[in-house]
């Protein structure tokens, strides 16, 4: 029922009774050379906005910040090749007339410019409102434009054994998006397994679960789940539920949530001679996360799902990815998933 999965987942002529270059007195030539030297260099410095990153030993930072996360800010500067990682507790203020979505560890989230509070340190302003940095959990810039607020993640395995001559190939990706009070993440995963002597077996799914934040810790959701597993006859399962859920704990890098909903679950098998199935079920999930770990960030999802019209018929949904952080933004990713239903096809 279950398949482990590895991914390792740019001369001119001057007309009369004109004053051209050569006849520009020296101090004139001087001073025009200054002003475009001055436009040169404040056009460069506008490519990498005005961020104002300010420490705590009093050093002002110019350039682009690009995020908050892990207690680590990195900021992009024009003069130099690599960008800068500060640590989050050298941080004495902020500043910059761009759009931040800025997240609390007590679960608020907060979106506008950022601006220093003149009497109070170390805080940041943001939406008219004063925020401890030290509360502070997520610091992203974003767009007023809907399609800036997305982010996306691809993962690739592939493993081969000349003894069997077995094969595996699993594709993965991971789209998400989040503004103050919506998260809507989309993922998909195909798999696939040959060897000699053995039937091939693939598995394919798809899925949706968009969040509308209430409040800190409370949310409502939907989701919408598509899959295709050779392994289980399915030819395609298709769930379709809504419900709700609280964050028992909750920041950028670590949370733990508890839902409940109702859902609609139809069966085609590819067996053709087995009737379509449709079933209403509950489902009971819980999802941890969390990025504190030194090296690896780990997230596990678990639900569960009783029908409410088949008697003694439950499935369980079981997923765990270990990803190993590389330079840059790779990964190295262990994956688990397991699909088990009670009552399969025969």
């Amino acid at each position: 029922m279950g398949h482990p999965e590895t991914a390792v987942t740019y001369r001119g002529d001057t007309g009369a009774g004109r004053l051209g270059p050569r006849s520009m007195p020296s101090v004139v030539r001087t001073a025009v050379a200054a002003l475009c030297l001055a436009v040169f260099i404040c056009s460069a410095g506008m490519a990498y906005g005005q961020d104002v990153v300010i420490t705590t030993n009093g050093d002002r930072l110019v350039g682009e910040i690009k995020r908050v996360e892990k207690d680590v800010l990195t900021l992009e500067t024009a003069y130099s090749d690599s960008d800068f990682k500060i640590e989050w507790e050298n941080v004495a203020g902020l500043e910059s007339k761009r759009q931040f979505l800025v997240e609390t560890f007590d679960g608020r989230r907060l979106s506008g410019s950022l601006s220093l509070d003149p009497d109070k340190k170390p805080v940041v302003q943001i939406a008219g409102v004063s925020v401890p940095l030290a509360e502070v959990s997520l610091v992203q810039p974003f767009e007023r434009t809907f399609w800036s607020r997305w982010d996306t993640a691809l993962d690739f395995g592939y493993s081969m054994t000349r003894t069997n001559s077995a094969k595996q190939l699993s594709l993965g990706t991971n789209i998400s998006y989040r503004d103050e009070r919506y998260v809507d993440v989309i993922f998909a995963n195909i798999f696939s397994s040959s060897q000699d002597n053995a039937p091939e077996t693939e598995r394919w799914d798809l899925g949706n679960d968009f969040r509308r934040l209430l409040g800190s810790r409370w949310y409502i959701n939907t989701t919408q789940d598509f899959l295709n597993s050779e392994e289980q006859g399915l030819d395609l399962r298709t769930t379709i539920g809504g419900g709700g859920g609280r964050y028992m704990l909750r920041s950028p890098s670590q949370y733990l949530a508890l839902g409940a909903g109702l859902a609609w679950t139809k069966e085609d098998y590819t067996d053709t001679t087995l009737p379509t199935k449709d079933s209403g079920e509950a489902y009971f999930g819980t999802e941890f996360m969390t990025e504190k770990l030194k090296i690896t960030d780990l997230i596990t999802r678990l639900t569960y799902y009783p029908s409410l019209t088949i008697d003694d018929r439950y499935r369980l949904v079981y997923r765990f990815d270990l990803d190993f952080n590389l330079p840059g933004d790779w990964y190295f990713r262990i994956g688990l998933f397991d699909n088990y239903d009670n009552t399969p096809p025969e």
